[in-house]
C-alpha cells in the first residue's frame, strides 16, 4: 500500500507528519534528521509503495525541514544489522538524531492525535 497520487490526502498526511517533525526539531534536542534512503526512488524502505511523485514530495520537505532547523540531514541505507544504515542500531548510538520512518496512515494519525503526545495536535482539531 502507499499513496499512488500526490493528491489532497497525501498532501494532508505528509504535511501533518512534517508539522509533527517540525514540532521535535524546534525543542532544540536534535542535530540531525535521518530517513530511510534509496540511491533509484530517493526514499526508502518496502513497506510502502508511493508514487515516485510522492516520495520526492516527501523528499523534498524532509530537505526544507532539515535547512529550517539548521540540522544535518542523513540519507541512510541499510546495509545490514548492527551498522550504521540500521535504524535500530544507529538509534541506540546516535540520541541526537531525529529519525523519520515510514507508518501508516491510521497508527500515524492515532498517534498525532494523542491528547498526550506534546508534538501532535493533543489539544487541537482532530483529523478525520
Amino acid at each position: 500500500m502507499g499513496y499512488s497520487t500526490l493528491d489532497e490526502r497525501a498532501i494532508r498526511a505528509v504535511g501533518d507528519s512534517i508539522a509533527q517533525i517540525d514540532r521535535l526539531l524546534e525543542t532544540g534536542r536534535f542535530t540531525a534528521l535521518a530517513f530511510s534512503w534509496n540511491d533509484v526512488t530517493k526514499l526508502g524502505g518496502h513497506i510502502f509503495n508511493n508514487a515516485q511523485v510522492v516520495r520526492d514530495y516527501i523528499v523534498d520537505q524532509l530537505q526544507n525541514l532539515a535547512a529550517k532547523h539548521d540540522v544535518a540531514l542523513i540519507r541512510s541505507r541499510y546495509t545490514g544489522k548492527e551498522v550504521v544504515g540500521d535504524f535500530n542500531f544507529m538509534i541506540i548510538h546516535q540520541p541526537e538524531v531525529l529519525f523519520v520512518f515510514n507508518d501508516n496512515e491510521e497508527e500515524f494519525y492515532a498517534h498525532y492525535n494523542d491528547t498526550g503526545n506534546p508534538y501532535g495536535l493533543g489539544f487541537g482539531e482532530k483529523w478525520q
